[in-house]
């Protein structure tokens, strides 16, 4: 697992890092396929308690990668623009490595799944009736992370970005 970024001034501060994590819809987590081949699925995801939800069902091909091994890497784009006039991005991004967990304790999985519907519907009024229901049907992985790292557009990059931003 390479930990240690390249280009140290690209590095973000850890309240940063947080935030993306916390905030951002989706992230890409990599698995192990067939024949050796990498699986990376874009997945939504809950980061409560310093820890990664995921949930799917138990039935799929992501369900079978889980069983093959439990070290993974999970990638978060926070913020992607290209800028033109550099040729280039102005992002950034998140990356983890960690160990994938089946959660199997009811009090951790329902409490991940009312994370999860706070995250992505919060205020809905059926949330908990829908929550009740997919304990039958869904399975949760948690991810632990081991070391996260995250990184953004040069200097320059995120200068031309906002000059291009004022003139448009």
């Amino acid at each position: 697992m390479r930990k240690e970024l390249t280009r140290t001034k690209q590095a973000l501060d850890k309240e940063t890092v947080q935030k993306i994590i916390e905030t951002t819809a989706y992230g890409v987590l990599s698995l192990n396929g067939d024949n050796g081949y990498l699986y990376t699925v874009p997945l939504s995801y809950v980061y409560t308690d310093g820890i990664v939800y995921f949930h799917g069902s138990p039935r799929g091909y992501k369900f079978e990668c889980f069983q093959r091994t439990n070290k993974t890497s999970f990638s978060i784009v926070g913020q992607s623009q290209v800028v033109p006039s550099v040729r280039a991005n102005n992002f950034q991004s998140i990356l983890m490595w960690g160990r994938l967990h089946i959660v199997t304790d009811i009090a951790e999985k329902l409490s991940a799944l009312r994370a999860l519907a706070e995250k992505y519907s919060p205020g809905i009024p059926d949330n908990e009736e829908e929550i009740q229901h997919s304990l039958n049907y869904i399975f949760m992985v948690k991810l632990v992370p081991e070391w996260i790292t995250g990184k953004e557009a040069a200097l320059e990059v995120k200068q031309a970005a906002e000059i291009n931003n004022e003139n448009t």
